[in-house]
């Protein structure tokens, strides 16, 4: 949820609350004031009532007074000994043709020598629709208040804070290997322009830490690729003169198998730095059948030599859109590792789906995690010539591309999924 979507939710809430909680008392205080006139106004008639009885002769027994207003006399034989009393009820109105609220003042009175109970009723009909009338404006009142103020609220809080959404709209598009810089807004939000000058000191320093460590990367990649290649040169004019011992023959091949293997690492993590350093942003329509049948031509020898039956399976020709390079890295690791980590006389299995790439291969039985050899230089075997980075590289494109992989070894089957 955004900031200001919930800034608006809490500031309407706390108006509805406040406004309803005011309106709530103002209508118990309106209705109390009005109750108040209205019992005075009993009171009132009461004593007119009274003044008239006593004055003047020839009274009807039941006297109207406004409409939907009545007084009631009845006489009785004693003195009732009845306390002024005020009660509210239910009659109906001939006037409105239904039951409304009524108000009624009983008391009692003498008149030559008699005894009377007089009732006087009141409609509480202006007074009922006086209560509603002002309980719907405040309520109207309410809802067009919260309505007016979560409008102003969003403009204005749109206008303030329209430098902080250009900024996360920058941020969104810049990348530390592109030339591209995040622009700045000038503020007078004081919050604002700290923010602009801390994140601006941030990106300029990673900026220069990401230079650095590019170009770091880059010459001791280049460094160590020429003495790499000097041992291994000598290493093998060493191995093909064949006038050495055979225990200096066989320190001579350590020493050129660690070499060997040292390269594979260096190329692979200058792969993986290149990777994380998005140097390879470049797409392009990849078939991806075509691109197997291709690469798994170059490992034929290598897939006689282990007598290992390799079968293709493609029921599908997806074609996605990657880097050519970042493919090639997965392809090639992906079969590399089939037959690395194969047996003699084993199987490598390749599926192809329209969403799916599969490669099973027969291997030694392990009891880890297959999903920790994702892991760098964790490793499923004792094999000297691996560096441990296989598939890590696998999962380093996977995660780029947004593709599922998945690791499963079922006995001695090990099996790859890679959701498109």
């Amino acid at each position: 949820m955004k900031l200001l979507t919930l800034t608006n939710r809490y500031y309407s809430l706390s108006i509805v609350l406040i406004l309803l909680i005011g309106g709530f008392i103002s209508y118990l205080i309106l209705k109390q004031i009005i109750n108040n006139e209205f019992n005075n106004k009993l009171f009132a008639e009461k004593k007119q009532f009274i003044y008239e009885w006593h004055t003047y002769e020839n009274l009807q027994e039941t006297l109207y007074l406004n409409v939907g207003d009545r007084i009631d006399v009845e006489a009785v034989d004693h003195d009732p000994l009845i306390e002024v009393t005020l009660t509210d009820t239910v009659m109906f109105d001939n006037y409105e043709k239904i039951e409304l609220p009524f108000r009624q003042l009983k008391f009692s009175d003498q008149l030559n020598n008699k005894f009377y109970i007089i009732t006087i009723t009141k409609s509480m009909l202006p007074t009922e629709d006086l209560i509603k009338g002002v309980g719907e404006i405040i309520l109207f009142l309410v809802f067009a208040l919260v309505l007016s103020i979560s409008f102003v609220t969003r403009l204005i809080s749109k206008k303030i804070w329209a430098p902080f959404y250009h900024l996360l709209s920058s941020l969104g598009r810049y990348q530390i290997s592109n030339s591209e810089k995040v622009v700045f807004i000038n503020t007078n939000i004081e919050e604002f322009a700290k923010l602009n000058s801390v994140l601006s000191n941030m990106i300029e320093k990673s900026q220069k830490d990401y230079e650095n460590l590019k170009e770091f990367t880059e010459n001791a990649s280049h460094e160590i690729q020429t003495p790499l290649a000097i041992i291994k040169s000598k290493a093998e004019l060493l191995l093909q003169e064949g006038n050495l011992k055979p225990a200096n023959l066989e320190d001579v091949g350590k020493i050129y198998e660690a070499a060997n293997r040292l390269s594979k690492l260096k190329k692979g993590l200058s792969m993986l730095s290149k990777i994380d350093n998005n140097q390879f942003e470049e797409v392009e329509p990849i078939d991806m059948a075509k691109f197997l049948d291709k690469k798994i031509s170059n490992f034929e020898e290598l897939i006689e030599l282990k007598h290992i039956e390799l079968t293709k399976v493609y029921n599908g020709h997806p074609v996605l859109i990657l880097n050519n390079t970042l493919t090639y890295v997965l392809v090639t690791n992906l079969i590399n590792n089939a037959i690395k980590h194969n047996v003699e006389n084993g199987t490598i299995h390749i599926i192809l789906n329209d969403s799916e790439l599969i490669i099973e291969n027969t291997g030694n039985l392990t009891h880890e995690d297959p999903e920790k050899f994702f892991q760098r230089f964790k490793k499923g075997s004792t094999a000297h010539d691996s560096s441990g980075l296989g598939l890590a590289l696998i999962k380093k494109v996977c995660d780029i591309y947004q593709m599922d992989i998945r690791y499963t070894i079922n006995e001695n089957i090990h099996k790859i999924s890679i959701l498109f």
